[in-house]
């Protein structure tokens, strides 16, 4: 949510720029970032590259280690 946020995308927005059908995506995201279900690689990878991060930011449970993968990302 913090990605798509700082992008000023909506849910549906998002899934949509990652390939989703437009019917589907507002609902898909929603349970994404909800927890309720979890996105396929294919679907990660589409994701980490509408929100320019990288994959291993998608996965981090921990907010300070999400900022350190971001710090390290915009020195590369």
């Amino acid at each position: 949510m913090q990605a798509r946020k700082r992008m000023g995308l909506s849910q549906k927005q998002l899934g949509i720029k990652a390939g989703m059908d437009e019917f589907v995506a507002s609902a898909r995201m929603n349970q994404y970032e909800r927890g309720v279900h979890t996105p396929d690689f294919k679907t990660v990878l589409a994701l980490s590259t509408v929100l320019k991060v990288p994959t291993a930011f998608l996965f981090c449970v921990e907010d300070d280690l999400a900022d350190k993968i971001l710090e390290w990302s915009a020195s590369i």
